[in-house]
């Protein structure tokens, strides 16, 4: 049963790391709406590095796919920072 899960996270690395990048970004959208924008912005960052990890991999696998679907998770985790750090710079 082992084995099949570490097959499975093998075959399927890109949905795993992009996982894990949704949950950082989700760890900063709760950080967010507990108006903790400083908190959000990091969490969220974690999530985008991830990602960038993700892309480089899927470079180096020729995994085109793969980076094609990181870059979209990136482009839409960017937003959302650049989003955050806008409002948070019209509090000041």
């Amino acid at each position: 049963m082992v084995n099949e899960w570490f097959q499975l996270a093998r075959q399927h690395w890109v949905v795993g790391g992009i996982l894990v990048s949704l949950l950082w970004f989700l760890a900063g959208k709760q950080s967010l709406s507990n108006r903790r924008p400083d908190a959000a912005i990091f969490w969220q960052g974690v999530g985008a590095i991830v990602v960038l990890i993700l892309c480089g991999w899927a470079v180096a696998e020729k995994q085109w796919l793969g980076l094609a679907l990181g870059l979209a998770v990136l482009y839409v985790e960017a937003r959302s920072i650049k989003r955050i750090y806008a409002t948070r710079g019209n509090q000041r």
